[in-house]
């Protein structure tokens, strides 16, 4: 299925959920429900609930492609920052052991979770800035009495309306500017506004975002020649203690936009919000005992459990986007306009199905790419020890081969953000399983890699064998 029909059939399901279409209630049912809440309705609840039309969010597919694109990479790439910073963080654990591997499974790790973190703050500020509806669908044009009667019309005349009504809007969105500077507090702020969403989704995104760039000044300090070793010392730790604190801000927004402090919802977005906190919590608690004298343990461990907690949250992320929640949990507003229901209980088993393979394997390419990094940092870290026994070509020969497995994962992945279903037909449905098998095979290839890296340290013995073997 294409993404121009999955939108049809995304926009028909949320269409004919709204008209109480959906499976399991009779005809009779449905008249009384819809009788009961026509009577309870009232004009300001009709005002509250103008937004939550399919159309209104969604005016055309590049709008819901645009968003359901954006919420994937912003899922994928906190997860995988945050198994760079679990690993790493663990790794820390042991640094005295690690030998002349120790900056390629620590510090080398913490720069790439950087990258995935910096893409996906930025990612989250953009698409707070760049949030727009039809407003044409919106509080402003529509009275309660056109609402009421929007309601009682057949799923075909509202489908219909909402066509007319998205042509409409396709031109009022290809006249507003696209942003990308992700400090346009005023125009995400006035945004938010008007889309009746409170200021929480933007204050999350930008807060996450500073704390990147906080953690980030600790670690370019590591990489500048001939700064003082107490310097460097300090840098680092009062910057992740910054960025922890930042951290725990951005998670408290996310509480505050999906009512964990006012509610006992639990849903995925309460879910997700609360562990993203702990999360920080654990780098709050681990930046200061770095501060202390003999806990650097202890530090590294609460940062390693903090990465984990992060870890599943972000999979709560992926979870949320298989099923269509691109608001994730920093936006909640998208989420809160209804989820589309499957009319058959066939499909609606189907889908399940689909969606919990489809997220387990978004994350075992997430870890494979992961791996294979960790793989390319200790490789080529053989240039400054092995050079002459191996030879500089055939070391870098070997990392670009270590890296094979990463940019293979990455490619899965853009894959899986536009192949929303797993071929029906030969060869393609063989292949695309294969591809599977492979990612399960590269996580082993590579993660053996890195315990064998681990285990020659200090072993002069094993380290010698494996160079004269070569």
């Amino acid at each position: 299925m294409g993404l121009s029909e999955e939108y049809a059939a995304y926009r028909e399901r949320y269409l004919r959920w709204r008209q109480g279409e959906h499976q399991g209630a009779s005809a009779s049912e449905h008249q009384g429900a819809r009788a009961s809440i026509m009577t309870s309705i009232t004009a300001v609840g009709l005002k509250r609930r103008a937004g939550e039309f399919f159309g209104f969010w969604y005016p055309s597919m590049e709008v819901w492609q645009w968003r359901r694109s954006l919420s994937y990479w912003i899922a994928v790439t906190f997860f995988e920052g945050s198994l760079f910073f679990m690993i790493s963080s663990f790794m820390f654990c042991y640094a005295d052991k690690l030998g002349g591997i120790r900056m390629a499974l620590t510090t080398w790790g913490y720069v790439a979770g950087k990258v995935n973190f910096i893409s996906c703050t930025y990612l989250m500020c953009i698409e707070t800035i760049n949030l727009t509806a039809d407003k044409h669908k919106g509080n402003k044009n529509r009275s309660p009495s056109r609402q009421t009667s929007r309601q009682q019309r057949s799923p075909s005349s509202v489908s219909s309306t909402d066509s007319e009504s998205s042509s409409s809007s396709d031109a009022d969105e290809k006249k507003q500017p696209f942003y990308f500077w992700p400090f346009r507090y005023q125009k995400a702020l006035r945004n938010l506004e008007e889309l009746g969403s409170g200021p929480w989704p933007y204050y999350a995104s930008v807060i996450y975002f500073l704390g990147v760039g906080l953690f980030s000044v600790g670690l370019v300090a590591e990489f500048i020649p001939g700064l003082p070793e107490e310097l460097v010392k300090w840098t680092l730790l009062i910057s992740f203690l910054l960025g922890s604190v930042f951290f725990l801000l951005g998670g408290l927004a996310e509480c505050v936009e999906n009512e964990v402090f006012t509610s006992l919802a639990m849903d995925q977005g309460w879910w997700g919000a609360v562990l993203n906190t702990l999360g920080s919590v654990g780098f709050v608690i681990g930046a200061a005992l770095g501060f202390v004298p003999g806990f650097d343990y202890s530090a590294s461990f609460c940062y390693g459990v903090g990465s984990a907690i992060f870890a599943v949250g972000s999979a709560v992320l992926i979870v949320m986007w298989k099923d269509e929640q691109f608001g994730l949990t920093f936006l909640a507003v998208l989420n809160n306009m209804g989820r589309p229901k499957v009319l058959g209980q066939d499909e609606i088993q189907a889908t399940e199905t689909l969606s919990v393979f489809g997220t387990i394997f978004i994350m075992v390419y997430c870890l494979a790419g992961c791996l294979s990094v960790y793989h390319f940092t200790i490789s080529i870290h053989d240039v400054l020890y092995l050079h002459e026994e191996l030879g500089a070509l055939r070391i870098i020969q070997r990392s670009f081969n270590a890296l094979l497995p990463c940019i293979f994962a990455h490619m899965l992945l853009v894959v899986n953000s536009a192949v929303l279903r797993t071929p029906k037909y030969a060869p393609f449905h063989q292949l695309y399983i294969a591809t599977r098998w492979l990612s399960i095979a590269m996580v082993i290839n590579s993660g053996s890699r890195v315990v064998e890296a681990i285990l020659e340290v200090n072993n002069p013995f094993v380290s010698y064998t494996l160079v004269n073997s070569k």
